[in-house]
């Protein structure tokens, strides 16, 4: 279990640059979602519908038969969109990008409302937010970072200048990289999804 730890310890420091560039990315447009919504509160009831009509798309239904049901389809929504990150990365990590643009924008937009005087979102509160999201994002967020950064080096660290003569060598780098983190991904995935449909719901009371 030690030499497991050490390994992605390691594989992550060495990585450290691009993550670093995909929080800082997410930061970016969690704020930017979150001002936009503080600012035209009216947008926020329509933003939700359309979120809705996402989720529906994605997990194919809003109600489950059972709280296992809801974890497995989580989970297969969130790895989908993990491998997307990933290996469509490789196309100048467009894809990666993109996906954290869309997921921490909606995150801030959702978010916006507790700063509205409005009584009619007297319902969204810090602490309602924080339930909504920190027990099982403590897994999915550094999921999806790790997904977005590996996927964006896929398809950008073999452009650098600093690979030039040795191009070859680290494209094939970032792809076994790739593979690497996967199983880091999947397991934290695992627990993301578990927790969002035993635990979440719970601590809401739904």
């Amino acid at each position: 279990m030690k030499k497991i730890y050490l390994f992605y310890k390691d594989l992550i420091y060495q990585n450290r640059n691009w993550l670093y560039f995909i929080v800082t990315l997410a930061v970016i447009w969690a704020v930017a979602g979150f001002f936009l919504s503080a600012s035209f509160p009216e947008l926020f009831p329509r933003f939700v519908e359309f979120m809705n009509s996402v989720f529906e798309q994605a997990l194919g239904a809003l109600e489950f038969d059972s709280d296992l049901d809801l974890a497995l389809a989580l989970f297969r929504q969130n790895m989908t969109a993990t491998l997307y990150d990933l290996f469509f990365g490789l196309f100048f990590g467009i894809v990666p990008v993109l996906s954290i643009a869309l997921n921490f924008f909606a995150l801030g937009f959702l978010s916006g409302p507790i700063v509205s005087t409005d009584p009619i979102y007297a319902h969204i509160t810090i602490p309602i937010i924080f339930l909504s999201v920190a027990p099982h994002g403590i897994f999915e967020i550094p999921a999806i970072f790790l997904a977005s950064a590996f996927g964006f080096r896929f398809g950008w660290a073999w452009f650098l200048p600093s690979a030039s003569g040795k191009r070859w060598t680290v494209f094939k780098q970032s792809f076994f990289d790739v593979l690497k983190i996967l199983p880091l991904i999947f397991v934290l995935l695992v627990f993301a999804a578990v927790i969002e449909a035993f635990v979440t719901g719970r601590l809401l009371g739904v």
